[in-house]
């Protein structure tokens, strides 16, 4: 079955949710002789946080439709290519990933992974940069930016449980972003059950930023790319939420209730839409 390694969704406002963790896909020919996908032995690895972040794509569909947001979304595992990751880090085609050994990456040559990059990375990267840009020109205003994941509570090499239920962050470097402050507080003064955290346990930095060998901060380039780059830091955040509150449809729809109230509050967006609109999806090779 041919499968575009991205899909793009139009909107009507001036909001981009990007969802780059939310495929599963592993094409056939990054299938062993076995057919195991990448030669990973257990099948239930691939349902795991190291292949998908589950319940993200549900979320950012739910939250699509109700803001009539803007979407970009990959539709392969991060196991093919973690577009999050910058070309020269090793995760970004993981041969190991949280004790699981995945043998088809940890067996490229030179030549493959830049092949591989060459098909699943840059396309998918430089085709987020011009929607971006072309949702600004569309609205005549840097968009607000959203870029949608989800995580597990505990990991195989981490067993120590995460305490907070949902993580809202950005680039703490560039100093306190107003946006990003009063969704978490909205979102917190909404939900009190909830552990919610600013910038922990996840948040970003720039690439060329040092930082201690302990620091929790990550380089992401899907952002990096389409918000520091853009001067627009200030008018995004990065949305995590532990799966196990995704686990089911009613969840998911709970879910996504919570963070379009607490959205409404920041951006003055629509506070409820019917109509979303649609292109079809594509696929650079």
């Amino acid at each position: 079955m041919h499968v575009p390694v991205y899909t793009i969704q139009k909107g009507a406002t001036p909001l981009v949710l990007i969802s780059v963790h939310e495929g599963r896909h592993i094409p056939e020919e990054l299938h062993d002789r076995t057919g195991k996908p990448l030669g990973i032995n257990d099948p239930a690895d691939l349902d795991r946080h190291i292949g998908i972040d589950l319940g993200a794509g549900e979320v950012t569909t739910l939250l699509a439709q109700a803001k009539e947001a803007h979407v970009f979304r990959v539709t392969h595992s991060r196991l093919v290519v973690d577009v999050n990751r910058f070309q020269d880090e090793l995760e970004c085609i993981a041969p190991r990933a949280d004790g699981t050994d995945i043998p088809l990456n940890k067996a490229l040559t030179d030549e493959q992974r830049s092949a591989r990059l060459a098909r699943f990375y840059f396309p998918v990267l430089n085709r987020l940069k011009d929607f971006v840009a072309g949702v600004a020109r569309q609205h005549g205003c840097e968009p607000f930016v959203i870029s949608m994941h989800s995580y597990a509570r505990t990991q195989k090499e981490n067993p120590t449980p995460k305490s907070e239920d949902i993580c809202v962050f950005g680039y703490p470097e560039f100093g306190t972003s107003p946006k990003l402050e009063k969704f978490f507080r909205q979102l917190r003064a909404d939900n009190p059950e909830l552990a919610i955290g600013n910038n922990r346990p996840f948040s970003a930095k720039t690439p060329a930023l040092q930082t201690a060998e302990d620091d929790h901060r990550m380089a992401c380039p899907v952002t990096y790319y389409n918000v520091v780059e853009r001067h627009n830091v200030f008018n995004h955040f990065c949305l995590e939420i532990c799966q196990d509150l995704l686990q089911t449809e009613d969840a998911q729809r709970r879910m996504a209730r919570k963070v379009r109230q607490a959205l409404e509050a920041v951006c003055g967006l629509p506070p409820n839409s019917t109509t979303v609109h649609r292109t079809a999806p594509m696929e650079v090779s």
